[in-house]
């Protein structure tokens, strides 16, 4: 009987930890369904002049991409990003348009770091961090 009691409550409680909605989510430069029903396009770096990994720079630099936010596959708009440590606060604004009700956009991370090879625009993602 304790085995049996021990195997339903493993099966339950897996069954909790698979249904755990995703906290995090990636834009990317192919339409990635976000949130609901909009979906989100790096369209364009304009310029990447973020401090290599692994390097010491006097300034952190920026980077700069072409954002285009889609609903039911209509274009909303195109903005301009810049992300930088200047510009962190205003970004989160802008993201936190598109967040559903009931969740906080923490943070978000863009992917890869810079590093002296070229990156590719497929390469770019930014990673939207929910609570």
């Amino acid at each position: 009987m304790r085995k049996l009691f021990f195997l339903l409550l493993l099966f339950f409680v897996a069954c909790k930890f698979s249904q755990v909605p995703k906290s995090n989510y990636e834009i990317t430069s192919k339409k990635t369904l976000l949130f609901e029903d909009y979906s989100f396009v790096i369209n364009k770096v304009i310029s990447d002049s973020r401090c290599p990994e692994g390097t010491n720079c006097i300034w952190s630099g920026e980077l700069i991409i072409e954002l285009s936010v889609w609903q039911k596959n209509k274009l909303i708009q195109t903005n301009y990003l810049n992300f930088s440590p200047k510009t962190k606060d205003e970004n989160l604004l802008w993201f936190s348009k598109f967040i559903p009700k009931g969740r906080t956009l923490r943070g978000y991370r863009i992917l890869p770091l810079k590093t002296e090879n070229s990156i590719e625009l497929k390469e770019y993602t930014i990673e939207l961090i929910l609570e």
